[in-house]
C-alpha cells in the first residue's frame, strides 16, 4: 500500500509539474522595430517641357525661370546624394507639326536638360540624352482645336529624367 501512495504521489507531482510548464510560458521578446526601408535605387523625374521651355522651343535661352529651378533642385540632388549608375535623359513632344520635326525638338530638349545637369555638376559619362518623338503620349485629345488641343496635348511635352544609382 505504501508503494501504492508513494506512486500516487509521484504520479501527482509529474501532473503538477506539467501543468505548471504549460501554465507557465518563455518570455516573449519583444519585435524589433522594422528598419527603414532602403534607399531608392532609381527615380524618375518628369519636368513639363511647357514649364522648361516655351511652346516649340528648345534652346537653352529658352528655358523659363521656374524650368531652371527645377532643373537646379533636380541637379542639386544628383550631385550631393549617391553614387549614380546611369542618368537617362528623355525627350517626348505632342503630335502637332510632323514626325521628323516632332522627334527632333524632344531630341534637343533632351540634349538642352541633359547640358544643363552637366554644367551644374553631374558627370557627363553618366548620362545621355534622347528624343522620342510623339511617340509615347500620356493623353489623347479627340477634337479639340487650336489652343485647346495645344492646351489637352500639355502632359505630352515632357522630359523625364531617369537615374539609376549604384548600390
Amino acid at each position: 500500500m505504501k508503494l501504492s501512495s508513494l506512486s500516487a504521489a509521484l504520479a501527482a507531482s509529474v501532473v503538477t509539474c506539467v501543468l505548471a510548464a504549460c501554465a507557465s510560458s518563455a518570455p516573449v521578446n519583444e519585435p524589433a522595430s522594422p528598419s527603414p526601408p532602403p534607399p531608392p535605387t532609381a527615380f524618375v523625374e518628369n519636368l513639363d517641357s511647357d514649364g522648361l521651355f516655351a511652346f516649340g522651343k528648345a534652346g537653352i535661352g529658352d528655358i523659363s525661370p521656374d524650368g531652371r529651378a527645377a532643373l537646379d533642385n533636380l541637379a542639386a540632388r544628383l550631385v550631393s546624394g549617391h553614387a549614380l549608375d546611369v542618368v537617362h535623359v528623355i525627350g517626348h513632344s505632342d503630335r502637332i507639326g510632323n514626325p521628323q520635326g516632332n522627334l527632333r525638338l524632344s531630341t534637343r530638349r533632351a540634349e538642352v536638360v541633359r547640358d544643363y545637369l552637366v554644367e551644374h555638376g553631374v558627370p557627363a559619362d553618366r548620362i545621355t540624352a534622347v528624343g522620342r518623338g510623339d511617340v509615347e503620349p500620356v493623353v489623347e485629345c479627340g477634337n479639340e482645336r487650336g489652343q485647346a488641343l495645344i492646351a489637352c496635348l500639355a502632359p505630352n511635352r515632357r522630359v523625364e529624367v531617369r537615374v539609376r544609382l549604384l548600390d
